[in-house]
């Protein structure tokens, strides 16, 4: 699924007047279709309204856009935040990785700053690539933004 996931982000990156519903956050480990398809109906509909009608501020969750490597550490960045960036719980946020030149992935330390995400780990001194939700059942990513949209998975490198 990882791939199909990443294809669908790319093709909305590509393609003119495409956009993405993430539903990540709606199904089980194992039936590809979930069950609660209230939420993902809802955010296709802040899609419409945000983008055809202009009714909603911000029409999908956050979106990777760029990142850069300082002092051992990836910083992240979003567009799509609305008023900011929080977890989906209170707990921290989750289902961030990262890597140096070795290609070995190391879970991340993960913590919002501002408008970004900065991401570490004692395992990885000079990390190369972060990936986020880069998983199969990606159920234990948790970033949104305070508009309750959920950040969609990608990655930041190419191996």
């Amino acid at each position: 699924w990882v791939v199909n996931r990443e294809s669908m982000r790319l093709a909305t990156k590509n393609l003119p007047n495409t956009h993405m519903a993430v539903s990540i956050d709606t199904g089980d480990a194992i039936a590809l279709h979930p069950k609660n398809k209230k939420p993902i109906g809802i955010r296709h509909a802040i899609i419409a309204l945000n983008n055809t009608y202009g009714k909603c501020s911000v029409g999908e969750g956050p979106r990777y856009i760029a990142h850069k490597i300082e002092k051992g550490e990836i910083l992240i960045e979003f567009d799509s935040i609305g008023s900011g960036l929080q977890p989906a719980r209170l707990e921290p946020l989750s289902g961030f990785a990262i890597a140096g030149s070795d290609r070995q992935w190391h879970w991340a330390e993960a913590k919002i700053v501002g408008d970004q995400v900065v991401l570490s780990s004692k395992a990885v001194k000079k990390p190369v690539a972060a990936r986020y939700a880069f998983t199969m059942n990606p159920a234990d990513a948790n970033l949104y933004n305070m508009d309750g949209l959920p950040a969609g998975p990608f990655r930041t490198d190419h191996w």
